[in-house]
């Protein structure tokens, strides 16, 4: 899809610069990952001193003092380019068809396919051979469902997602759902159009009542062969390499990634936009608060080496026998 780069303008009411002879977008990117032909922004330092790593070719940014000659087209607004974000995504979110049937007739459904009762199947789907779709199920406009993959009772796809081949979702799990993105326009909360997706590899298993949220810019991903527990939430734009196992009530926060073949243990929170390298095993109920380098068994809030976090735990439990013989050391000082 195409979008004119003069009815932006109009929109965000910006000004000019750079090269002026592009006319078309294909859509709005995340500054690193963006293609030639995508929109990106440039909202803070970060990403205004390294304008030349983005392959996008126009890019919102702030009123700044020299426009750098690289062969980019900048549309300049005078307030930060963030709180336009509700605006611009707005802009550029899919439009979706009305309700029609319980299975729309644009729907593309493959041979050997099992569907329940009382299950919807949206417009432009793509359901491959030998899915089976158990009752109460809802499938949205334009997903992709693998061959052979089982989606279970209650389960919600929301439009535009993927799933690849032999997958499992467990019963009420919602893949999909807008993530909780927010900024402050004038003081108050103000929602932030979602509208990316959830890209989901091959032999992935997605637990009981789990929660994938779709990208906010860009998508979403969970590779092959990765299996997520029950309650688990996993939020917008983060990526879960090949071969992870995200263990039951693990909250994984926007744009953090998880590098392969890695293990996150039950109730652990990780925040979000860090990297946890692959061959990492996060103990339980720890908390990820900065980048985790390849190879290493952690545990524990901070996060240390699982050995020096059982010594810890431990050592906790002598606190109050030592908490004692202060106050009797303290008595004694006290009476000299």
């Amino acid at each position: 899809m195409q979008y004119k780069i003069s009815d932006l303008i109009t929109l965000l009411g910006c000004e000019v610069k750079g090269d002026l002879s592009l006319e078309y977008i294909s859509g709005l990117a995340p500054f690193f990952q963006a293609k030639e032909d995508n929109l990106t922004f440039a909202s803070d330092e970060k990403f205004l001193k390294n304008l030349n790593d983005t392959k996008a070719k126009v890019i919102i940014i702030p009123d700044i003092k020299v426009f750098p000659n690289i062969g980019k087209m900048f549309l300049v607004v005078r307030e930060n380019p963030r709180t336009l974000m509700p605006k611009l995504l707005s802009f550029f979110k899919r439009k979706v068809k009305p309700f029609e049937k319980m299975i729309e007739d644009s729907s593309k459904i493959g041979e050997n396919v099992s569907i329940g009762p009382n299950v919807y199947i949206g417009h432009d789907t793509i359901i491959e051979d030998n899915v089976i779709i158990y009752p109460n199920v809802t499938i949205s406009e334009g997903v992709k469902i693998g061959e052979g993959s089982i989606i279970y009772s209650n389960v919600t796809v929301r439009e535009f997602c993927e799933i690849g081949r032999n997958c499992v979702i467990q019963p009420g799990a919602v893949i999909g759902s807008d993530g909780f993105g927010f900024v402050k326009v004038n003081g108050k909360n103000t929602k932030i159009d979602q509208i990316g997706r959830v890209i989901i590899g091959n032999n992935v298993e997605i637990g009981s009542n789990t929660t994938v949220d779709r990208g906010a810019i860009g998508d979403t991903i969970i590779e092959d062969y990765t299996k997520i527990d029950n309650l688990v939430q996993v939020a917008h734009n983060v990526i879960l390499r090949e071969n992870c196992l995200i263990i039951s009530q693990v909250g994984i926060a926007g744009s953090a990634q998880v590098g392969e073949n890695s293990t996150i243990a039950g109730q652990t929170g990780v925040a979000g936009h860090l990297k946890i390298g692959k061959n990492v095993i996060i103990g339980a109920k720890s908390g990820v608060t900065g980048d985790v380098e390849d190879n290493q068994i952690l545990s524990g809030y901070p996060l240390v080496d699982h050995r020096e976090d059982l010594k810890i735990r431990v050592s906790m439990k002598k606190i109050p026998e030592i908490v004692k013989k202060v106050k009797i050391l303290e008595k004694k000082l006290a009476d000299k």
